[in-house]
């Protein structure tokens, strides 16, 4: 199979792309499972790997800059005190940046397969043994390399993603984890590339069609029946996991009232001037409220709460008076040591309780390297008493009147391992509080969505995801959304839940 240079760099930006357009948002799933085709056929064909280096480099980037490309929409910054020209290259340089930083997995995932494929200690270098080799070598570097903290990980782009509408395939995921639907992926587009290898290199002789490599076929044949067992599998089980695990609203259901403040971002980024707006804003959106527990999203009170009296008198008269818990965003510390947290107020015990986030958002929440970074870097982690926000430390889940709540605050919800923990730990729902105003964009809000639907089947919890511009969602424990709000707006989402105590197998053993 023989390309020039032209034609190879336009398959790889073309194919990079449209496996973009697999993300949630667009919705376009089936795209998953051919894109990454072309990928590794340049792979698997190019006669030296600094080719292939370079271009899965190419496809890295044209599908992450295409699948993130909301991260521009920073745009406008002046809430940060900057300008127009100074807000588009900041934002362009953020969406950039990112885009490279995972496009180096892709350089990482070729460079490993050529050097395996010529290894003459590797008996798995060809066959149905080799594709097996390499789809688990994708999951290995793009599910847990790329999460790892100390690489600043940002495992956004998981193509697993793309299918969360599949509701009946990707309930294995409460056995395997979203990985899993990863893995089928891969296989997928591995024999698919082995076909269109195998078709294309066919030449006529003697008036017949005939494969320079006849081997392959069978390789092609096997690897498309052990696709057809491996999907046929997920189908079946998926169908009858999701029947025992569809949510049935009885006596035990919990009613649960999400506050959707729409608040701008000067605002829960802000200073003490802004926390009237703030109680008012959602003061409103409690009336007419009976529900159980009251959820509110990330950093809605933007004040130090433990040093703040007033905003601690206000938030328990409202749980008094509504006679429900209330987990609120905040911000939490002393000396400054500032967390971002969620605290909860219960009537019953009268007191309140704390999550502090674990993972934080590199340049968001913390500035990595600050002692040689200029400072107009160091303005988007600044907060109320300083320069970037502390690391939480570990905490249990928090025991509500309705069941014990596993909370999670902005992008933690992408992480398995920070949700799986929690509900080791004893949660039975799930709780995730967020504030997207950052980002004019609403494809971040629906690929957030799907990053939910994943952790609720995994450990079979509902999820609740109260975000301060939407969208805010119930989703139920067989990952179906349930109820969700409209982005961009100011309101309240009622739904009724069932906390669930089941450890299911990916919580207890998933890696």
């Amino acid at each position: 199979m023989s390309m020039n240079l032209p034609a190879k760099l336009f398959l790889m930006l073309v194919s990079g792309f449209l496996l973009s357009l697999s993300a949630p948002g667009y919705n376009l799933w089936f795209l998953a499972w051919i894109c990454l085709s072309p990928l590794f056929i340049i792979i698997n064909t190019s006669k030296k790997i600094n080719e292939a280096v370079i271009y899965s480099f190419i496809f890295g980037f044209a599908y992450n800059f295409w699948y993130l490309h909301w991260l521009f929409s920073l745009h406008p910054l002046s809430w940060l005190g900057f300008n127009k020209p100074s807000s588009i290259l900041i934002s362009l340089f953020v969406h950039t940046a990112v885009s490279v930083l995972n496009s180096l997995y892709f350089v990482i995932f070729a460079i490993i397969v050529r050097y395996l494929k010529k290894a003459p200690f590797n008996p798995y270098n060809e066959g149905i043994p080799n594709i097996m080799l390499n789809s688990f070598l994708w999951v290995l570097i793009f599910n847990k390399i790329q999460e790892w903290e100390i690489l600043f990980g940002f495992p956004w782009t998981l193509i697993e993603y793309s299918q969360y509408k599949n509701i009946f395939l990707i309930q294995i995921a409460e056995c395997f984890g979203s990985l899993s639907i990863g893995f089928l992926i891969v296989i997928f587009n591995f024999v698919f590339s082995e076909l269109l290898i195998w078709m294309f290199n066919i030449e006529r002789i003697a008036g017949r069609y005939v494969s320079r490599d006849p081997g392959q076929l069978e390789t092609i044949f096997k690897g498309f029946a052990l696709i057809i067992v491996l999907i046929s599998f997920s189908l079946f089980t998926g169908i009858f996991l999701y029947g025992i695990n569809k949510q049935h609203f009885s006596n035990l259901s919990q009613s649960v009232c999400v506050l959707q403040g729409n608040l701008p971002l000067k605002v829960t980024r802000g200073g003490k001037q802004d926390i009237s707006f703030a109680k008012k804003t959602y003061s409103g959106l409690l009336s007419n409220n009976n529900a159980k527990l009251l959820v509110i999203p990330e950093g809605a009170l933007p004040v130090v709460f433990d040093q703040d009296v007033n905003v601690q008198y206000w938030l328990k008269t409202v749980a008094k008076n509504k006679q429900a818990d209330i987990i609120s965003g905040s911000y939490c510390g002393e000396n400054e040591k500032l967390t971002n947290c969620a605290v909860l107020f219960s009537p019953q015990k009268n007191k309140f309780f704390h999550y502090e986030k674990e993972r934080l958002v590199p340049f968001g929440e913390y500035t990595p390297f600050s002692w040689i970074l200029p400072q107009f870097l160091k303005r988007f982690a600044s907060n109320l008493i300083g320069e970037g926000f502390s690391k939480g430390r570990e905490t249990l889940p928090i025991k509500t009147s309705i069941g014990n709540a596993g909370i999670n605050i902005c992008f933690e919800l992408i992480f398995p391992r920070i949700v799986r923990k929690h509900s080791l730990e004893g949660a039975n729902l799930l709780i995730n509080l967020s504030d997207l105003s950052w980002f004019n964009n609403d494809r971040i809000k629906q690929q957030f969505l799907a990053f939910a639907v994943f952790r609720a089947i995994e450990n079979r919890r509902p999820v609740i995801i109260a975000a301060n511009n939407g969208i805010s969602a119930f989703i139920d424990q067989s990952g179906k959304i349930n109820s969700q709000s409209i982005p961009n707006t100011q309101g309240v989402l009622i739904d009724w839940i069932n906390p669930n105590n089941k450890i299911t197998f990916y919580s207890k053993y998933g890696w």
